[in-house]
């Protein structure tokens, strides 16, 4: 089975790396967030030299804090230490960029971005558009010294909406979505994911579904509380914000309770900007995905845990992984949302699943 373990990029924990290749997980992703997190490049750098077999890169960067070269050449270079197992995963940026005061990323910016990565990871030359000036470019090492062109680089694209599914139908091997064990959300995004590749003119097929969903293993005697107390915390209203255009424009086909009930969340998290008691940017982010900011537990709810979150006991867990796949995810995914329950996390994630699987 395909799995993929994600987590934010912290730097003195680059052995969970090798945790999840030693549990069988086949891919191992860290996000990007320059206020945020560690650096996830020099990360990954180390993560290489440690591991043998997982599959590594960022989950995600974006198009606008570093320029398409830099971003070709930092993953090129991880490709000379990880060869053939290193994969590029992108998006708007939804953390990185709002935590900074600044907007996401255009899909516009993010269409120009992939295709100019993945045309200079090809060894290409392309056209570059930078303050102000149009310029060729291309990589200037053809033998191979100073990074790896040669072993193919998996392009994983995070996308929402259906502008952004067709983007990735044509750009993208993998497509990541927030995703959770409901069949009927799973089996809308497929069926649009498959439309857009088919108008791209790709095979079907030919761009991978990964649900990325949030996880935590109960104890005995534990309930779905205790999963957002101990486990997730915040995370599935990041579910809720990156799915709320796409979930309004299927409310029959996904019921209006959870999409009501989603959509309410993600504005209660973000709030009114302009409010003039609304709190500074700084603030907002400055608990992200570092477990559960107890200003966010009222907001979540038993219903948006049972639709966004992988949780339960070993059996459960087990069920639930296998109907995401039957109902149309290629690849289950989690991201971990608190590094300090991580190495928890990913023995659970060995033991209950893919040790099963």
């Amino acid at each position: 089975m395909e799995f993929c373990i994600g987590t934010c990029a912290k730097i003195d924990q680059v052995g969970l790396a090798k945790q999840a290749e030693d549990v069988g997980a086949s891919h191992f992703g860290v996000g990007e967030g320059p206020l945020l997190f560690s650096d996830p490049y020099q990360y990954l750098a180390l993560a290489a030299r440690e591991t043998s077999t997982i599959k590594l890169g960022t989950w995600v960067t974006n198009p606008l804090t570093r320029i398409a070269p830099v971003t070709a050449n930092s993953i090129a270079t991880l490709n000379a230490l990880a060869p053939g197992r290193t994969f590029l995963g992108i998006g708007t940026a939804n953390n990185a960029l709002r935590s900074m005061g600044n907007r996401p990323a255009t899909l516009g910016e993010l269409d120009k971005t992939l295709t100019i990565a993945r045309g200079l990871l090809a060894g290409q030359r392309v056209n570059h558009t930078w303050l102000g000036q149009d310029r060729e470019i291309e990589f200037l090492d053809k033998n191979g010294h100073w990074y790896n062109l040669e072993d193919p680089v998996e392009v994983w694209m995070s996308a929402g909406g259906p502008k952004g599914l067709a983007i990735a139908a044509k750009h993208a091997d993998y497509m990541t979505y927030c995703l959770g064990p409901n069949p009927d959300m799973i089996g809308a995004v497929r069926r649009e994911l498959d439309k857009a590749v088919a108008a791209a003119g790709r095979p079907p097929g030919s761009v991978k579904l990964v649900a990325l969903s949030w996880f935590y293993q109960l104890r005995p005697g534990e309930t779905w509380e205790d999963g957002i107390d101990k486990g997730f915390g915040s995370g599935p209203i990041s579910s809720c914000i990156t799915n709320s255009g796409f979930m309004n424009a299927h409310v029959d086909e996904l019921g209006g309770g959870i999409v009501k009930a989603s959509t309410e969340a993600a504005m209660a998290y973000l709030g009114d900007p302009s409010a003039p008691d609304a709190p500074h940017y700084l603030e907002v982010w400055a608990k992200y995905l570092r477990g559960l900011d107890p200003v966010h537990r009222p907001l979540i709810t038993k219903q948006l845990v049972d639709y966004w979150c992988l949780y339960g006991t070993p059996d459960e867990l087990l069920e639930k992984t296998q109907l995401m796949r039957e109902a149309g995810c290629d690849m289950v995914s989690v991201f971990l949302s608190n590094p300090f329950t991580a190495e928890r996390d990913i023995a659970d994630i060995g033991s209950s699943i893919l040790a099963r699987a």
